[in-house]
């Protein structure tokens, strides 16, 4: 059930946010102002309430009146439109995401309200929105948002390789960052102490090189004033990422991504900076660039 607000919108699809009142909340709503100027189009902010005797509708309204005074001092001239909703946080946000640019949430909601549940709704977007989303949250002490670091993004050898690293070289543009693409090869222990046994290089390494430099193929001629950084880390997918997040003002996944899936809800959970995981992107008759992967699975 929809509850009508005062819309003031701008051309193209909205920025979406979530609000539920919460700290991790206006955290999201400040790095969403961003976003939304950054891309020259409205944000919307929602905040869907489970039906309470204490009257969704009034509770509603404050906590968006909050989040729009947080954007508004945060990005002054972004154009702001807001929802109210009653009904679960995960259903609405899903319900809105297939027509929003982005959907942003926090990493958790306010615990202490028994009727707003966003950190719930955080790992459901994570995991199953048909449209990108950005789970926002950030070490003590940073800015927000935080536009001196890198974007990280992580590349695995998957036909959607090439979309991932597209749209997170579009990000970087629009931010003036460098953009550090990163393949995460996880090398097993047996494999480690048979190659030192032989004495061996490590080939692994050099086909993980390989494949980075194909996904990363033609990236300089789409976008010849990007500064990119190329590096091939050996680790946990998911740790390996979640060290990167440190010095990342936001981590890229996708859909088939080192790090998502169930390894995914680690960064979301603990990164130090904001994740975006993308959706599976629309089939296309233009052929992938990148499509091995080095021997033994490096990369999943």
């Amino acid at each position: 059930m929809q509850i009508p607000s005062h819309p003031a919108t701008a051309p193209g699809r909205p920025v979406l946010v979530g609000t539920d009142g919460s700290a991790a909340a206006g955290l999201a709503v400040r790095w969403a102002a961003e976003e939304a100027r950054l891309r020259g189009c409205t944000l919307l902010i929602v905040c869907a309430l489970r039906t309470a005797p204490c009257g969704p509708p009034l509770v509603a309204h404050s906590l968006l009146d909050v989040a729009v005074t947080i954007a508004r001092t945060a990005v002054p001239d972004v154009a702001i439109k807001t929802q109210a909703f009653i009904g679960r946080p995960a259903p609405v946000l899903s319900r809105l995401a297939p027509d929003m640019q982005l959907t942003v949430v926090g990493h958790r909601g306010s615990g202490g309200r028994p009727s707003i549940a966003l950190g719930s709704t955080a790992a459901t977007l994570s995991r199953s929105a048909t449209g990108p989303v950005a789970v926002v949250r950030f070490a003590p002490g940073r800015p927000v948002p935080d536009r001196d670091r890198p974007i990280v993004v992580a590349v695995d050898g998957t036909p959607q390789s090439r979309h991932v690293v597209e749209a997170a070289a579009q990000l970087a543009e629009r931010r003036g960052a460098m953009l550090h693409a990163v393949y995460v090869w996880p090398e097993r222990l047996p494999d480690v102490l048979r190659r030192l046994g032989r004495g061996e290089r490590e080939p692994g390494r050099e086909a993980s090189e390989r494949l980075l430099a194909e996904c990363l193929a033609g990236l300089a001629a789409d976008h010849p004033d990007l500064p990119v950084r190329e590096s091939v880390v050996r680790g946990h997918p998911a740790w390996a990422l979640l060290e990167l997040s440190d010095s990342a003002q936001l981590v890229v996944l996708g859909p088939h991504s080192p790090g998502a899936g169930a390894c995914g809800l680690t960064l979301v959970q603990a990164a130090s900076c904001p994740v975006l995981v993308l959706p599976e992107p629309e089939t296309s008759a233009e052929p992938d660039r990148c499509l091995t992967t080095p021997g033994g699975g490096a990369g999943r």
